[in-house]
């Protein structure tokens, strides 16, 4: 017979102010939330008055959040939100006398709990909490705040919990949060017990560890305006190295009059000079390569998320020594394709310079194909042990440098770095 008055007289409280037309936002809120209740939907009802309370603290809205939280059966809340509505120095006369009574019917549905927290070596108060263990997903229960105050050599408290299962968690600075998971029974005293460690020093609030420049956006920026800076310059570099290969070396030896070189000693003459103009050329595609690859690995520093940057890198890293892979390949193809022309016994200069063209243009774009990849790992090498390393230098990411291999009978590559 009490909850029911209770319940009467919550309602009364919610309705006996609010205007009959033009209701203010506060009032429509309060509205939906007595809506919720004459639908017997207790737990919207519920949530609707305690965020009624967080933001307004009108008493009204305290006692409506205990009587709905009753009529859910969730007793624990209800017995918190009657003790801290008779705890308010406004809540007076008939409404105290009310607010006792359900407090006593409720106070017949709960079992109490002992929380007791050693916090050796914590500085301050801990704050522990009880959380309701549901096997709904309907069943919202927001989280009970567990008082507790020094007893000996621990901090100690008692809640009054429902029947069923709860997880006890206790939380305090510099220390590592603490949880028991409980189960409360009718009738049967509980006791919780916990255990609070301070952190480790290094990872501990009070002395954190100082960031290192991949935690710093200005440090990362730089590092990605270096990069493609680099990037662009190296590849303006190569781009002139080919075009002095082509003007001044290549194309030149591939127009070379035939009478000059009728006899073998001229041949081999002519032949050397083609080898030089092709791996000069090479040089440089070789260096425009690296250059875009080490571009490619330039935006990837602007990403603010960590592991979207390791993420990228390493992805990059595989295309990149891919890419290696396939340009020493095609310059290893297109050389032996160059010697071949050259190592006919009954050679002439027009089956040379004609058979020539296509390993030479061959060799260019693996140049261009191996550097890229040599840009690509390089610059994702160094982004993976710089910027995700916190400051420290790796010993892994040096310098690689590529060139031509000059030679009187073949042409090739060099790669040349320290790892």
């Amino acid at each position: 017979m009490l909850i029911v008055q209770g319940v009467a007289l919550a309602m009364a409280m919610v309705t006996a102010d609010a205007p009959a037309a033009s209701a203010s936002s506060k009032e429509q809120r309060v509205a939906a939330a007595y809506q919720q209740f004459e639908k017997q939907r207790h737990v919207e009802a519920a949530l609707e008055f305690e965020a009624l309370w967080r933001d307004f603290k009108e008493p009204r809205f305290l006692f409506n959040a205990a009587v709905t939280r009753y009529t859910a059966r969730h007793y624990a809340h209800a017995v918190a939100y009657l003790n801290e509505y008779l705890a308010l120095a406004e809540v007076k006369g008939a409404d105290r006398d009310e607010a006792k009574a359900q407090l006593e019917v409720a106070r017949r549905e709960v079992s109490s709990v002992q929380v007791r927290v050693q916090a050796n070596g914590v500085a301050g108060v801990p704050t522990v909490t009880a959380r309701w263990v549901s096997e709904l997903a309907s069943d919202l229960r927001p989280q009970l705040p567990v008082a507790v105050a020094p007893s000996g050599a621990a901090q100690s408290g008692v809640i009054q919990l429902d029947p069923g299962t709860w997880v006890v968690r206790a939380e305090a600075p510099g220390a590592e949060p603490a949880e028991v998971q409980i189960k409360v029974a009718a009738g049967a005293p509980v006791t919780a017990e916990l255990a609070l460690k301070p952190l480790p020093k290094e990872t501990s609030p009070e002395t954190p560890t100082k960031p290192g420049p991949d935690n710093s956006p200005l440090v990362r920026r730089t590092a990605g305006f270096v990069a493609l800076g680099d990037g662009l310059g190296l590849a303006a570099v190569g781009i002139v190295v080919t075009a002095v290969g082509q003007a001044t070396r290549f194309g030149p030896a591939l127009k070379t009059d035939p009478m000059n070189c009728a006899d073998w000693p001229t041949l081999v003459e002519c032949s050397s000079k083609l080898r030089s103009g092709a791996e000069l050329r090479g040089v440089g595609t070789g260096l425009v390569g690296a250059g875009l690859g080490l571009v490619a690995t330039a935006p990837i520093w602007f990403a603010r998320n960590e592991k979207a940057r390791r993420v990228a890198w390493a992805v990059e890293t595989g295309l990149g020594g891919a890419a290696l892979i396939g340009g020493i390949v095609g310059v290893v193809l297109s050389a032996r394709g160059f010697n071949e022309a050259n190592a006919t016994p009954n050679a002439t200069w027009q089956s040379v310079s004609e058979g020539v063209k296509g390993p030479a243009t061959t060799y260019a774009a693996a140049t261009a194909i191996t550097g890229f990849g040599v840009g690509v790992v390089t610059g994702a090498g160094l982004g993976l042990a710089f910027g995700l390393s916190r400051g420290k230098s790796s010993q892994y990411a040096k310098a690689l440098r590529v060139g031509g291999a000059p030679g009187r009978s073949a042409f090739g590559l060099t790669l040349s770095g320290r790892f």
